[in-house]
């Protein structure tokens, strides 16, 4: 069945870019840069790249937290800038989103029982006792005992928070979630087991899933595409074996690189970045990465590489001047 669903689309973003104020009116900060991609039911796309890189602004932007500065959001053929207020709180009982710091995501003056049905009150869903059950229900789903929904967020481990927060965003049935860096305030061990609670769940529920993250190691495992930001513009994408058999870019590159290995054998040599990740109010010209990348060339600092297929790949995409051709 979740086979099937992926060839279904259910989210389209197309050149969407997002913008804020700078400290003065001439030095606007591009958080989000002309971003498109589709994601079909049941599908996962994961999103990585450097602290700055625009990834958790995309996710708000995503599900119209913030408004987009220009660009079209279709999810389930909805299009999501013309929905009135009541339209699209009617639609988000179909987004969701789990947070990265799921104590500060809670209400600590609520039980969990009544953190977890709040989304079922805010839309009305089923009568007292209907969503009274369909939480303990959840509660179990998630891997919490029924003892839990009369207790405080701050009576758990982290873990064990992040599982309320999970709980919370399914109970309403959604189609998509956007997980914004879901595990990167967990220890490695408890990591694996949310990891393999929200693949189960999707197999279950047949959720489909955009994944922020920062380290290309967790995606690996949860991914079926993967979008590689760099300043909020694009600058590779591809299946989950396109981009780690072939990596393209140098950011990519160098991404992968940074994977702790285990096995001696399998270390290659690694590509350490030079310098920070530029500020999104003062980026550099042409290619916003050239100041970092070893293989710029004077094309790189002038113009701004269109996201181009690769000729024998053309599922996988990348924007960059020097490997934008055949795969090097």
């Amino acid at each position: 069945m979740l086979a099937r669903m992926k060839n279904e689309q259910l989210l389209s973003i197309s050149d969407v870019t997002k913008t804020f104020a700078g400290k003065n009116s001439k030095s606007p900060v591009h958080a989000v840069d002309g971003v498109s991609f589709t994601l079909n039911k049941g599908e996962t796309l994961g999103i990585v790249g450097e602290s700055g890189s625009g990834k958790s602004t995309l996710g708000r932007v995503i599900l119209n937290l913030l408004p987009p500065t220009s660009g079209s959001i279709h999810f389930n053929s909805l299009d999501l800038s013309t929905l009135s207020a009541r339209e699209l709180r009617s639609a988000r009982r179909e987004m969701q989103m789990i947070f990265q710091d799921p104590f500060s995501s809670l209400d600590p003056r609520m039980k969990v029982g009544e953190l977890i049905q709040e989304p079922l009150d805010i839309h009305k869903i089923g009568t007292q006792a209907e969503r009274a059950a369909l939480v303990l229900k959840i509660v179990e789903s998630v891997g919490l005992s029924p003892e839990a929904i009369d207790r405080y967020p701050h009576e758990f481990s982290g873990g064990q928070r992040q599982r309320i927060a999970i709980a919370r965003a399914i109970i309403t049935k959604p189609k998509l979630i956007v997980a914004d860096e879901p595990v990167s305030a967990l220890d490695v061990s408890i990591q694996s087991q949310i990891l393999n609670l929200l693949l189960q769940l999707q197999r279950e529920l047949g959720l489909a899933y955009i994944f922020i993250s920062h380290d290309l190691s967790v995606v690996e495992h949860v991914a079926d595409k993967i979008m590689v930001l760099y300043l909020g513009k694009v600058v590779e994408c591809g299946t989950i074996d396109e981009i780690f058999n072939n990596p393209t870019h140098p950011y990519t590159r160098a991404l992968i690189s940074a994977i702790p290995q285990i096995n001696p054998e399998d270390r290659t040599q690694r590509t350490v970045l030079t310098g920070d990740i530029p500020s999104p109010a003062d980026r550099p010209t042409g290619c916003h990465f050239h100041p970092r990348c070893a293989f710029a060339v004077d094309a790189c600092r002038i113009t701004s590489p269109e996201l181009l297929p690769l000729t024998n790949q053309p599922s996988h995409s990348v924007s960059c001047h020097v490997f934008n051709g055949d795969s090097q």
